[in-house]
């Protein structure tokens, strides 16, 4: 991985001409790849500085966008790879997405909600603001536009502003949002896990489906993508299978029962 010489910030990054932001974004995030999924010392160390490029790089896809300089639809992901010349990895994306919510995203009082000296300090690892990124991702679904100002936001604020074992702190809030408590560590109290079915994982879809029109671009075309993947597996089966349990359903939905109880037809008394 070519050697970083300067941590940049935010706004040098912004202050770049697309073309160099551009060549500077597949120096750090894309041509190290590989490396990344290794997570040597080395390289999540520059994952920070990735994260922050990509988040620049967030911004001008929405000023384009809002310029109509390119398609009102472009999915970031496409927009990145047109421009960077390769994949976006996750997590250089979770990290970006965290930049921006954290650092470019304001309180009350018109303050960022962390400083970005916080986000680059080498006292700041990459695995807390890992941990940072699920308990924002968590809040933002369940508490919605007030997610900035719930107890775990807060909380996780908190941890990564003041003094402490911020890592265990972090640990704590998240397990609280998923419900973990300390009895849930005693076998005897522990809380069943839910097997995830085929039916239960297309209810899942199912649901999401419904409410792609309140996701943003990347998201419904991520969505597009998983219901593609779908159809291409289940195309991939023997025809003489898929057609005899399409036939099935069909005549389910004809008769208008539930799908998975069988039409015969009535025996003559």
């Amino acid at each position: 991985m070519p050697k970083i010489e300067k941590k940049l910030t935010f706004t040098e990054y912004t202050a770049m001409k697309a073309a160099d932001l551009f060549k500077r974004v597949a120096e750090v995030a894309v041509k190290p790849v590989e490396a990344l999924n290794k997570a040597t010392d080395k390289v999540v160390s520059n994952l920070k500085d990735a994260a922050k490029a990509v988040a620049a790089m967030k911004r001008l896809h929405n000023e384009r966008i809002n310029a109509r300089d390119i398609p009102g639809d472009t999915p970031f992901k496409k927009y990145f790879k047109d421009n960077v010349g390769g994949d976006l990895p996750g997590r250089v994306e979770a990290l970006a997405s965290l930049f921006n919510a954290l650092v470019l995203t304001l309180d009350a009082n018109g303050k960022p909600l962390i400083a970005e000296e916080i986000y680059d300090d080498d006292g700041t690892p990459v695995d807390w603001l890992e941990k940072a990124s699920a308990i924002v991702n968590a809040a933002r679904e369940k508490h919605g536009e007030q997610w900035k100002t719930c107890d775990e936001i807060l909380d996780m604020v908190n941890a990564l502003t003041k003094p402490g074992d911020a890592g265990k702190k972090l640990k704590e809030v998240r397990e609280r949002q998923k419900g973990i408590t300390e009895d849930d560590e005693d076998e005897s109290t522990a809380k069943p896990v839910v097997a995830i079915t085929p039916a239960l994982a297309a209810e899942y879809l199912i649901a999401a489906i419904k409410q792609a029109k309140e996701k943003n671009a990347d998201e419904q075309y991520e969505l597009c993508c998983s219901v593609w993947n779908i159809n291409n597996a289940w195309a991939e089966l023997p025809e003489k299978l898929t057609k005899a349990l399409d036939a099935k359903y069909q005549k389910a939905a004809a008769q208008g029962v539930a799908p998975h109880v069988s039409v015969v037809p009535a025996v003559a008394a």
